[in-house]
C-alpha cells in the first residue's frame, strides 16, 4: 500500500493508495484506535488486483490531525473534510464504501455531492440504520454502551485489545499489532483525551439517532444509484432486522448477510466480503 499526505482545509491528512482500476473509496467507523489501514488492511489485500482502492483517515483518527480545538468531531461534522479529499484526489464516480460511521459519511457526501458517487456500499453501521423506535431498541442498545462506553478500556495497552472482541469473532495476529501501534500513536497524540470527553449526543444512544434521522435517512429514497449493505450476521450491537429497515428506505438497494462475523466483518470474513463487493461491481 502507497501512504501519503496531503492537506485539506489546513488538515494534514493521511491517504493509502494501492491497485489500478475502477475506484473504490473505503470509509472507516469511529472508536478510539480505529483508522484506515485496521480497519481496511484486508480489502486492499483482497480488491486491489482489479480496482484502484483509497481510503484515509478521518479528522481525529490515525495519522491524520487531530482537531486543533481538540474537541470530538462526529460523523456529520467529518463530512466536509472527507469531501474535501476527494476533491483534492479528482475522484469522481467512484463505489463509496462505508463502515460503521463512515457509511453515513458515504451516503451524506453522496446526497450532497452526487459527482463523486456511482454506487454505494455500507457496512454493519449502526450510524446510519434506522432504529426499531420500541423495545427491540433495548437489547442492542445494552450491547452497544457495553462495548463503546467502558470507561476503563484505555487504562492499558493490553485491556485496549482485550476489550476489542465486538470488533472480531477471530483472532487476527496484523489487526492485534495495528490495534496496539492505534493505542500507542492515540495516546501520544491526545486521542483518548478527546474520546474521554465526547459529547453525551455520541455516547447516549436514545440522542445518538439524530444525526442519521435528520441528515441521511429522509434522503436516501431520492438516491438512484446502486446500493449494497453488506451485514454481519453476528454482531449484537446492530442486528440484521436494523439492516432490513434501512433497506426500506432504498431504491436500488440489496442486502447481503455474512455468517460467523463480528463487527468487522471485513476482517472477519476477508474473502466472502471481497467477492460480495466484486461481484456488486461487475
Amino acid at each position: 500500500m502507497d501512504r501519503w499526505e496531503i492537506v485539506v482545509d489546513g488538515v494534514k491528512t493521511s491517504v493509502i493508495e494501492h491497485g489500478v482500476g475502477p475506484t473504490i473509496v473505503l470509509f472507516h467507523g469511529a472508536a478510539f484506535g480505529v483508522d484506515a489501514e485496521a480497519t481496511w488492511f484486508r480489502t486492499f489485500e483482497g480488491l486491489s488486483a482489479d480496482f484502484r482502492v483509497v481510503s484515509f483517515d478521518q479528522v481525529g483518527f490515525g495519522r491524520t490531525d487531530m482537531p486543533g480545538d481538540g474537541v470530538y468531531k462526529n460523523r456529520l461534522e467529518r463530512v466536509d473534510h472527507a469531501a474535501g479529499v476527494l476533491e483534492a484526489l479528482g475522484i469522481k464516480g467512484a463505489c463509496l464504501v462505508g463502515h460503521s460511521e463512515g457509511a453515513f459519511m458515504a451516503a451524506r457526501i453522496a446526497i450532497l455531492a452526487p459527482a463523486h458517487a456511482s454506487s454505494l456500499v455500507f457496512v454493519t453501521t449502526g450510524g446510519t440504520a434506522p432504529y426499531f423506535g420500541d423495545d427491540r431498541d433495548d437489547q442492542w442498545i445494552a450491547a452497544a454502551e457495553a462495548a463503546y462506553n467502558d470507561t476503563d478500556r484505555l487504562v492499558s495497552e493490553d485491556r485496549f485489545v482485550a476489550s476489542n472482541g465486538h470488533l472480531s469473532h477471530h483472532h487476527d495476529p496484523v489487526l492485534e499489532q495495528l490495534m496496539r501501534a492505534n493505542y500507542r500513536r492515540g495516546i501520544a497524540t491526545g486521542q483518548d483525551r478527546i474520546f474521554a470527553n465526547m459529547p453525551r449526543a455520541e455516547t447516549d444512544f436514545a440522542l445518538y439517532r439524530r444525526l442519521q434521522d435528520e441528515y441521511v435517512l429522509p434522503y436516501l429514497p431520492d438516491l438512484d444509484i446502486p446500493t449494497l449493505l453488506i451485514w454481519s450476521a453476528n454482531d449484537a450491537t446492530v442486528p440484521v432486522a436494523r439492516a432490513e429497515l434501512l433497506l426500506e428506505h432504498l431504491r436500488l438497494g440489496q442486502l447481503t448477510v455474512i455468517d460467523d462475523a463480528a463487527h468487522n466483518v471485513m476482517v472477519d470474513q476477508a474473502d466472502a466480503f471481497n467477492e460480495t463487493i466484486r461481484n456488486f461491481l461487475s
